[in-house]
């Protein structure tokens, strides 16, 4: 890589969609019940981290108006400055660090600077044990992107197995690292969402049926035309969604939240119980609609045949085709949430016959366009089409498969993984999905204007899958 080279549209087009009061930043969180010091996850971050460029590189020419800013490499790059140690304020419980996390969240990184931070997070942790809080800009990568780290980071990243198949792993990090990608893992997890939200069933065609990006090759194009014909005029014209109380003007405070530990066995049940074919994906956002009208009707407002929308982040780059670069390679669809659809099956047949269909894989690709495109032409211009699509969608939703086992970082397992996506395009509200260890958990991310007690939302989330495990048995 030289020393200066041009974001790319994706990458620029995300990071200018980065407000005041809408910060384009993904922030997870490790837990760890052995107490990891600073001075080794430091020695970490500085052996692993930095072997991608992008962690010690900043963006120069942001205020260029006609040319594209680039990234540049921090002569003489230190990661101490980016980590910093602190300490819970007591009684250091769940609900303090929910409130850190969303301080986190309400303040920008420094743009003068690569775009990341670290937080070694004292009293977070189960017993004496700690957390580490991560922080970067989306303009450095998707979802796969930040899987493709993270294997880059751990003990061993050869024996790392995820839902969707192995990430190949990044070159020279030892004898463990040369795992390939060449293969799934066998496990009966391959129905979670394989990445950014799209469902692993979707992936299944042949290679000779689909193209680099994952959606049909041009060998079948010409039987998606009408279908292509008809997304674009939906994406362009469709209805906005329902007025509620979860969108509305944001303000600069974010709050964080995340459910208890959820066993995939749990999920599994539930998808076994109904008549037809069901994936854990299909169950798990069917109980998000159904969560979604809990917390609504606990505000005292009418749900009966509503139905909202997730703008849902869809993989368009294959496993095998990532690398150290990093980047964003994902469109955008906007998923029907049966929020007013009481009983489950119809909840699922409207998820799955959705996302299972040719125009979830148009409109991402459309909206991947769009962004692309946008990226590369004037600020204001970018700014002006995504007007189009601001009220699309109540809130964002993301369903990423992390790995299937308890998996170590210097030294220490993880015990816990969780993360919350950046909410897009004056939304508000942000419901991420993560599996890790053969349990899930949701983190809401809301911004305090629409949501002040995300766990709210949580809760409702936990209660409608208790309701739905009662039903399954």
């Amino acid at each position: 890589m030289s020393e200066r080279e041009s974001l790319s549209g994706a990458d620029n087009a995300w990071r200018r969609m980065g407000t005041p009061t809408n910060l384009m930043t993904i922030t997870g969180v490790m837990m760890f019940d052995e107490r990891m010091t600073y001075e080794d996850l430091c020695n970490r971050l500085e052996e692993r981290l930095l072997r991608f460029e992008r962690f010690q590189q900043r963006i120069g020419g942001r205020k260029r108006r006609f040319r594209q800013p680039y990234w540049e490499t921090v002569d003489g790059f230190d990661v101490e400055p980016h980590v910093y140690h602190i300490s819970l304020p007591e009684p250091q419980d769940k609900a303090t660090f929910e409130a850190f996390v969303g301080k986190l969240m309400s303040r920008p990184l420094d743009e003068s600077r690569p775009l990341w931070e670290a937080y070694l997070v004292d009293g977070a942790g189960p017993g004496e044990g700690n957390a580490v809080a991560f922080r970067l800009n989306h303009s450095i990568g998707d979802g796969f992107a930040l899987l493709y780290v993270l294997l880059g980071l751990v003990d061993n990243p050869g024996d790392i197995e995820l839902p969707s198949g192995m990430v190949s792993a990044p070159d020279d990090i030892g004898d463990d690292a040369d795992s390939g990608a060449d293969g799934g893992n066998g496990s009966d997890e391959s129905d979670v969402a394989s990445g950014d939200g799209q469902p692993a069933d979707t992936d299944s065609k042949s290679d000779g049926e689909r193209g680099s990006s994952g959606l049909p090759s041009p060998v079948s194009a010409a039987g998606t035309a009408a279908t292509g014909v008809a997304t674009g005029y939906d994406l362009l014209f469709g209805d906005d969604d329902p007025d509620t109380s979860l969108r509305g003007e944001l303000g600069q405070t974010k709050r964080a939240a995340w459910t208890d530990e959820i066993p995939l066995e749990q999920v599994r049940t539930v998808c076994e119980a109904q008549p037809h074919r069901a994936t854990i994906n299909d169950v798990l956002l069917a109980a998000l609609a159904g969560a979604l009208r809990r917390l609504l009707e606990d505000r005292g407002e009418p749900v009966d045949g509503m139905e909202l929308h997730g703008t849902v982040p869809v993989n368009l780059k294959p496993m095998a085709e990532r690398d150290g670069s990093l980047g964003n390679n994902f469109g955008l669809v906007f998923l029907p949430l049966p929020v007013g659809t009481e009983p489950l099956q119809e909840r699922i047949s409207i998820i799955h016959e959705w996302m299972d269909g040719k125009r979830a894989g148009i409109q991402a690709f459309l909206m991947y366009a769009l962004l692309t495109i946008g990226g590369h032409v004037p600020e204001y211009v970018q700014k002006k089409v995504m007007t189009l699509f601001e009220d699309r969608a109540t809130g964002v939703v993301t369903n990423v498969p992390g790995p299937t086992d308890a998996i170590q970082f210097a030294g220490r397992e993880i015990t816990d993984m969780i993360f919350w996506v950046p909410q897009a395009n004056e939304q508000g509200i942000g419901i991420s999905i993560f599996s890790y260890d053969g349990n899930v958990r949701v983190g809401v991310a809301a911004d305090e204007n629409l949501l002040g007690a995300p766990g709210e939302l949580a809760a409702a989330f936990e209660a409608e899958m208790e309701a739905l495990l009662e039903d399954a048995e």
